[in-house]
This record gives C-alpha cells, structure tokens and sequence, in this order.
C-alpha cells in the first residue's frame, strides 16, 4: 500500500517554500528559520510539544494549544525534521535552478518577480494561509530569536544550536 504524505513530496514542499517567501515580510529569511516553519508548515500541531514557548509566541498560546491533532500518530518531531531535510534541500535546488529564489550569507530570498501571477492568486486564495497558524509561522516565528539556549532551534529542538 502506498501512503502520501507531504511532507515528503518536492512539489508540495516547492509550493509550502514559495508561500512563506511570499507571506513574509520583504520576502526573505534565514534558511535555517524556514526549515523550521516549513516544519511546523505541515505538522502545526508538534508547536505545542515545544519546551517552553520562546517571547514572541507565548501571547499566542491559546491560539496555539487549540490546534487539533492530527489522526495520524506522529514521532518524535526531530526524526520528523530530519527525514524531511533531504526533501527541503531538493525543494531549495530546485526553486534555485528555476530562479525563483536565491541564497546570500544562510538568507534566502524570492524572485517576487519571477513568481508566475497564476500562483500569487492560488496563494491569496489558500485557505491555510488565512489561518491564524500560518500568521503566527510568518508573522511571530521571524520574530523569535534562532540561535542560543533560549532561541528558537533550542525550544523547538529540532536543530542544534550550541555552536551558533
């Protein structure tokens, strides 16, 4: 039997990327940032298995502990991280091969002017992205610190942060 699922699809990942580019702020950010939203992108439900919730997101709790569960039984979320980099990494090639986005010094940033209008609209139309989960991923998460003991790759635990 073949199940899908996607967060490891390209395409669907090639699509999550280019919407958080368009949804943030001067459509750019830290390319270990993304990882992480793209994460919570399709798990939104693992942001109440963080530690403790970094500032910019606690005034966001309520929003956040009413999230559903999935019916899907989901692992530790860092094994989760992990097997979908190579999906991320193939998704970022190949966006970057289309010109679509670029990379300088670990930020990522869109072509907002190579972005077809065809997909802008499905974007303005998506209902995910009306959601109050998807502004509190492209709204508060870039406004939490990353790196060090209280940053977001610490509270998450999806990433190692002790040699930032």
């Amino acid at each position: 039997m073949i199940i899908y699922h996607p967060a490891y699809d390209v395409n669907h990942c090639s699509y999550r990327i280019l919407n958080i580019l368009y949804a943030l702020k001067n459509h750019k950010t830290n390319c270990d940032l993304l990882k992480i939203i793209n994460f919570y992108y399709v798990y939104p439900h693992l942001i109440k298995r963080m530690k403790s919730l970094p500032r910019p997101l606690n005034y966001k709790s309520k929003v956040i502990n009413s999230i559903n569960e999935p019916f899907e039984l989901t692992p530790i979320p860092s094994t989760l991280f992990f097997e979908m980099i190579s999906t991320h990494e193939a998704s970022i090639q190949s966006l970057l091969q289309k010109s679509l986005i670029y990379i300088d010094e670990n930020e990522i940033f869109l072509e907002i002017t190579n972005l077809p209008k065809g997909l802008i609209e499905i974007f303005q139309n998506d209902e995910f992205n009306k959601s109050s989960i998807f502004k509190i991923l492209v709204e508060s998460f870039p406004k939490t610190k990353l790196d060090g003991e209280n940053g977001l790759k610490s509270k998450s635990g999806l990433m190692e942060y002790k040699y930032d």
